[in-house]
């Protein structure tokens, strides 16, 4: 339930934050000032630059998705609950730096920081949907199912283990580059394929019993899906190496903003 939980909470932060300025976030920069909340929404005003320290927070709160990462051998919680709450504070604190621009950028800095937070934004989301397509201990859970589907129908599982071998799964590189492991897409998807093809052909000669009917397909998805092990893992770990560098990129910009916007904006405190 917690990635619907954060969806509808995300969805319903966003929503209210609009509702509050949408008669102010809907006109043009020239009839802006004469707005009556215009000194509560724009980028320095209470609200709005209370966004924008918000946004900040949910930035650096965001990195303790690589804390867990690295402590994986700790009981911290579940992997995919920290995942899950590494993508919701991104796209909540990209929520939030929208709100804090009030939908423009008249500055450098905040152009920079911006765009960086949207690539971040981008490729934290694509990294995410490869991350659930990326298989995991497939080998095992085909070697489980083959077994399973050799005790019902004996002598099957030697037949399987043969027609794989003509297949084996590609290999791609643990230290591959990102173009190393895109350009290796079609091939294990020509082999996930083609195992598939394979094994549908060799257990439609042979008539399973309507209770091992479900065997024959966990073969099949076990085939496929370790076919694309090697693959997906090479693509998903040189592809969060890219996201974690625009991460790089986005903290320094974050903070040289908030450096500037502090520095002549606050700085009377220090007189």
């Amino acid at each position: 339930m917690l990635p619907y939980v954060l969806t509808v909470l995300l969805c319903g932060t966003a929503a209210a934050l609009a509702w509050k300025g949408w008669t102010f976030y809907r006109l043009g920069l020239e009839e802006r000032p004469d707005h009556p909340d215009f000194r509560t929404l724009r980028p320095s005003g209470t609200l709005g630059n209370g966004y924008g320290y918000a946004g900040a927070l949910l930035v650096f709160m965001n990195l303790s998705y690589l804390v867990r990462r690295r402590f994986s051998s700790a009981r911290l919680g579940s992997m995919r609950v920290w995942l899950d709450l590494h993508v919701f504070t991104g796209l909540l604190a990209a929520v939030f730096v929208s709100f804090h621009s009030a939908f423009q950028l008249r500055t450098p800095i905040a152009t920079w920081t911006s765009v960086s937070l949207l690539i971040v934004v981008a490729t934290g989301l694509l990294g995410r949907f490869l991350y659930a397509l990326s298989p995991a201990g497939e080998a095992k859970k085909l070697g489980a199912a083959i077994a399973a589907l050799d005790g019902a129908e004996p002598g099957i599982g030697r037949e399987i283990d043969v027609a794989l071998a003509g297949l084996p799964a590609p290999q791609v590189r643990a230290n591959a580059s990102l173009l190393g492991a895109i350009l290796a897409i079609p091939r294990w998807r020509r082999v996930s394929r083609q195992r598939r093809e394979t094994l549908t052909l060799l257990l439609a000669q042979r008539d399973l019993g309507r209770a091992t009917r479900a065997l024959p397909r966990a073969v099949l998805k076990g085939a496929s899906a370790d076919a694309r092990a090697s693959g997906a893992s090479a693509l998903l770990r040189t592809w969060r190496g890219l996201h974690r560098f625009f991460a790089i990129l986005m903290l320094l910009a974050v903070g040289l903003h908030i450096g500037i916007a502090w520095y002549y904006g606050y700085r009377w405190i220090f007189s």
